[in-house]
């Protein structure tokens, strides 16, 4: 009889817990290439959006691979974003706008069919006083293989 009750109550428990650990990560996928990685302050002062596919060529039309950096909050720092795909350096952008600006960064477009299937897509945000400023703070980086490139 307890060992049912104990069932019923802490495997919902745990469904839950494992849930709620797999949301608070710094990356959360949001479709199949697609991922946003956070500074590393619980998500409030910037973030950078993988994007495998949508509306970020310049004018408005349709891009392949791409980053939108976003600064999140009014704390007086910009965002810094630096971009590796399969262990080569890419290069870096900053985003100086203030609170809730965003902008394009496409450092995929160098590759004649940009990001490929199983290549490593790395990525290292941080809050930053400055373009290039080596004070950085609340720094996240991710890595993860492309899906379907």
């Amino acid at each position: 009889m307890r060992r049912n009750l104990a069932m019923r109550v802490l495997l919902p428990l745990a469904a839950v817990a494992t849930a709620i650990l797999a949301s608070t990560g710094p990356a959360a996928a949001a479709g199949n290439d697609d991922y946003t990685v956070y500074t590393g302050d619980s998500r409030l002062g910037g973030a950078v959006d993988f994007v495998d596919y949508g509306p970020g060529a310049p004018g408005g039309g349709n891009n392949d691979d791409y980053l939108v950096i976003r600064d999140l909050r009014a704390d007086g720092h910009g965002v810094q974003v630096w971009a590796w795909l399969h262990g080569k350096y890419l290069g870096t952008k900053y985003n100086g706008g203030g609170a809730n600006s965003q902008l394009i960064y496409d450092p995929y477009s160098i590759f004649p069919n940009n990001v490929a299937a199983n290549e490593v897509i790395g990525l290292k945000i941080c809050l930053v006083d400055g373009q290039d400023n080596l004070i950085q703070s609340s720094c996240s980086s991710l890595e993860w293989p492309s899906i379907d490139g």
